[in-house]
């Protein structure tokens, strides 16, 4: 096929589009109050009783609620538990918010809580409800105060331009629509600029998400691994900047899993990573 520009765009968006999509569960962020137990970003959290507010495990600086997710909120998707509280806390003391960038599965300076079975209202205690103390030393991607609802949809997305597979795919289901001698992303910048140029537009990205492909100012961490076997497959979540959330200078946060951890609710090998530009 002889195809050039947004033509050619389009016929390879068409092509990952029927190939490649996976199920997501795109977040809308609406700015102002959420409940204890809803799906949110920032914010007051509950703690079970008979546990403790976390803390990053050398310093003992209590961790921040970055974003919670009660899957009983959410629209049904394969491999994602059905009801329970997954928990993300990082650290407001810490250039890096506690992300480990030489091990992305250290929760030194974050962690995850998931619970599965939580209180009523009416059960819940007062001192289960817990929010950490800002102080003029903390440093988060959100402004103080942040809290967003988080409601979520179910959507299709194809395999994002910078996920560290895209080349593969675009070379092993697209190879007849392409130049010749074009076998990645940035070979195809160098033949036709206005098609990559209109990939950019039809390739879409999501700010806060479930599921689906992630999104990078940078590269994803995973393209450097010895063996795919081992890299994360699933994005547990994923958290971009908007309005008064901000990753550095315009990052994106994301956390990854095993799909067979998740089915067995094993948050404990999830990776964190952000980068920013």
């Amino acid at each position: 096929m002889n195809l050039t520009g947004k033509e050619l765009a389009a016929a390879i968006h068409t092509r990952l589009k029927e190939t490649t999509s996976k199920p997501t569960i795109v977040f809308e962020l609406e700015e102002g109050s959420a409940g204890i137990l809803q799906c949110k970003i920032g914010g007051a959290f509950f703690v079970p009783e008979g546990m403790e507010v976390p803390k990053n495990t050398e310093t003992g600086e209590a961790l921040y609620l970055l974003a919670q997710i009660n899957f009983e909120e959410l629209p049904p998707m394969e491999d994602i538990p059905q009801k329970g509280l997954l928990q993300i806390f990082i650290d407001g003391k810490d250039d890096l918010y506690g992300c480990d960038l030489d091990n992305k599965a250290n929760q030194k300076g974050w962690c995850i809580r998931f619970i599965e079975n939580l209180p009523s209202a009416e059960e819940m205690k007062p001192e289960q409800i817990q929010e950490t103390e800002w102080t003029e030393e903390t440093s988060l991607p959100l402004e103080r105060q942040t809290v967003y609802r988080l409601t979520g949809r179910r959507e299709d997305q194809p395999v994002s331009i910078n996920d560290y597979r895209f080349d593969k795919l675009l070379a092993k289901y697209c190879s007849d629509l392409l130049p010749e001698g074009v076998e990645g992303f940035f070979d195809l910048d160098d033949e036709d600029a206005e098609a990559c140029e209109e990939m950019y537009e039809l390739f879409e990205e999501y700010d806060c998400q479930i599921g689906g492909y992630p999104t990078f100012t940078q590269t994803d961490p995973r393209e450097f691994m010895n063996d795919e076997e081992d890299a994360p497959d699933i994005l547990l979540f994923q958290l971009d900047t908007a309005e008064d959330i901000m990753w550095g200078d315009s990052g994106v946060g994301n956390f990854f899993i095993k799909r067979e951890d998740l089915i067995k609710k094993d948050f404990s090998k999830v990776w964190y990573n952000w980068d920013c530009c």
